[in-house]
């Protein structure tokens, strides 16, 4: 099979940077392979594909060793328009790639400037909308759509330009659970209709693992694994140590092989691979005396003995256009708890944090932060007393360097100069941008951007912290760190609320789960209780941890509800174990 893209001892720098971003690139990927690329944050999986895709050199500039062929044609030479019909490439956000404000006209935008004829175009779009599954969505506007629908929409805008190579940048880093599971069908579908060659980069390894034909593993600049996917994700200590946690059904495998519960095998990559391999093994050894088996963590402490921080009292909210966000909210939220709340989009999280913060004001009830009604505080009391974290950090950031950035906020509440300083080079530590106190924050990379971001909130020291899908666009490694700071503030007294579409972090992380749809609370209860009730969570388009699904599989062998990969081998080791 002829190469699509041929990378030759490839190394580059940009131009005002004294490193190299790229080191010692050997790379050859076949026609109609589908490869999925993994790395953590900043070791160069952007700035390779944008090599492939021509945007380095052409409109980024840098100084580049060594040769990117693409078709058989160097990418340096050749002009963007041609390179533009053979590598399309979906971003993470699809908004930063829409040119209109109709899904038919984005769609038909790169044709038109190819200059095709007008059957040619029309010709085009019937067939990619087809291909995307769009057609209900033809005649809209973009700004109507869900994420999931404008990840489609930017995906049939890159394939009207028909290219033989597709490269998906995080196609699903924005997106609610059925948004992701929409998105990543549309790719198993492109894979089997089209015969491009496609370059997926992508944190949802469970979804993704078993349809790709080979991984690409970089760290700092270099390629360091490639290979199958059952190979590459055995290799736990190797992916664990650069910040990326492999699938939970391989992590499994490789924790019960190290305990020699298992011989070795091919590693499971799916929950229904990881079941089989579990039953088969159980019954094996199986004695029909397996006891309930109790964890090592106790869990979920309820802590009503606290007093009430947040008391939401038969709220409703009704925006101006008619549409009912909130239908009778009753919450209570104690000075100390961890908690999660998860739904669908549209089931009403972000209008319900808006009214925490004072943002929106009730049509109906009320809501009291520490027995205060949220309309009586001033601007700086609620800065002091809450802090939200934005999904987007960019929407958080507007001053010139770092430092000021964090300062800010300590500045506009009457801190007094000593005060602020300490408290920014204690958030700056925090963070690990000790380093990055003159840069300015929209020059860093979108991982670095969200540390700044957060940072800003911590230096105010708020009682009650909100997270708002903390790890959209970080690696595992970065998203542990954050996570596990959260824990360790939650442990010295300060109240945290998540919000988040990971449910291996809301299983891991928090002790309590609010799950909401269409405005109503649907259940709250204990993370394990929570995650126990697939066919709640079924309602609202959730699905449970893999490790979770694969536990609940068990139950026949006495397996409790499992939250993590490590509660799940120990219940293992207790059946087989001796």
């Amino acid at each position: 099979m002829k190469a699509a893209i041929e990378i030759k001892n490839l190394n580059f720098k940009y131009s005002k940077d004294q490193d190299y971003v790229l080191k010692d690139i050997n790379l050859t990927i076949k026609e109609k392979e589908f490869v999925l690329l993994m790395g953590p944050s900043g070791c160069g999986k952007s700035t390779l594909i944008n090599m492939i895709n021509g945007v380095v050199p052409h409109i980024i500039e840098g100084f580049r060793e060594g040769s990117v062929r693409v078709k058989g044609k160097d990418v340096a030479d050749e002009e963007l328009r041609n390179l533009s019909q053979m590598v399309g490439t979906v971003f993470q956000n699809p908004e930063t790639q829409f040119f209109t404000l109709s899904v038919l006209n984005e769609i038909a935008f790169g044709p038109e400037n190819l200059c095709l004829p007008r059957e040619e175009i029309d010709r085009r779009i019937k067939e990619v909308v087809k291909t995307v599954d769009i057609e209900d969505l033809i005649k809209k506007d973009i700004m109507s759509l869900s994420g999931g629908q404008k990840q489609r929409v930017a995906t049939a805008s890159v394939l009207a330009m028909r290219p033989s190579i597709l490269i998906l940048d995080e196609p699903t880093s924005q997106l609610d659970p059925q948004g992701a599971i929409e998105m990543l069908l549309t790719v198993k579908r492109l894979r089997e209709k089209l015969n491009a060659t496609i370059i997926l980069i992508e944190h949802r390894l469970e979804e993704v693992s078993k349809h790709v034909d080979r991984v690409l593993v970089m760290d700092d600049g270099r390629i360091i694994a490639d290979g199958p996917a059952r190979e590459v994700f055995s290799q736990v200590d190797m992916l664990e140590g650069i910040g990326i946690r492999p699938p939970q059904a391989s992590e499994l495998a490789v924790q019960l092989r190290q305990k020699n519960l298992i011989t070795p095998a091919e590693i499971p990559l799916t929950s229904d691979e990881a079941i089989s391999m579990l039953k088969s093994l159980i019954d094996k050894q199986w004695r029909n005396n397996i006891p309930s088996l109790p964890l090592k963590s106790a869990g979920y402490v309820k802590k009503t003995e606290n007093p009430p921080l947040v008391q939401i009292e038969n709220l409703w909210h009704q925006y101006p256009d008619g549409t009912v966000a909130l239908r009778g909210i009753d919450l209570l939220i104690h000075d100390g708890e961890f908690v999660g709340i998860i739904g669908q989009n549209g089931s009403g999280k972000s209008t319900l944090v808006s009214h925490l913060l004072g943002l929106l004001r009730p049509s109906y009830g009320r809501v009291l932060l520490f027995g205060k009604d949220v309309s009586q505080f001033s601007v700086p009391e609620m800065a002091k007393s809450v802090g939200f974290i934005f999904q987007d950090p960019d929407l958080m950031l507007f001053q010139t360097s770092v430092w000021s950035e964090i300062a800010f906020g300590p500045s506009n509440v009457g801190f007094s100069p000593e005060e602020i300083e300490e408290r920014v080079r204690d958030s700056l530590k925090m963070m690990r941008l000790v380093g990055f106190e003159k840069r300015h924050p929209h020059a860093l990379s979108r991982g670095q951007r969200h540390r700044v971001a957060i940072a800003s909130i911590l230096a105010m020291r708020p009682r009650i912290l909100i997270a708002d899908e903390p790890t959209t666009g970080q690696d595992y490694g970065a998203t542990k760190y954050y996570l596990e700071l959260l824990r360790k503030m939650n442990r010295e007294g300060a109240t945290i609320l998540v919000i988040s579409h990971d449910m291996k972090t809301i299983a891991k992380y928090v002790d309590r789960v609010i799950v909401l749809r269409d405005g109503r609370v649907l259940f709250d209860g204990p993370t394990r209780a929570v995650f126990g009730k697939p066919e709640i969570l079924e309602t609202t388009d959730i699905n449970p941890p893999q490790i979770t699904q694969i536990s609940l599989d068990l139950k026949e062998y006495g397996f409790p509800t499992c939250l993590t990969v490590e509660e799940l081998v120990s219940c293992v080791e207790k059946v087989v174990g001796s």
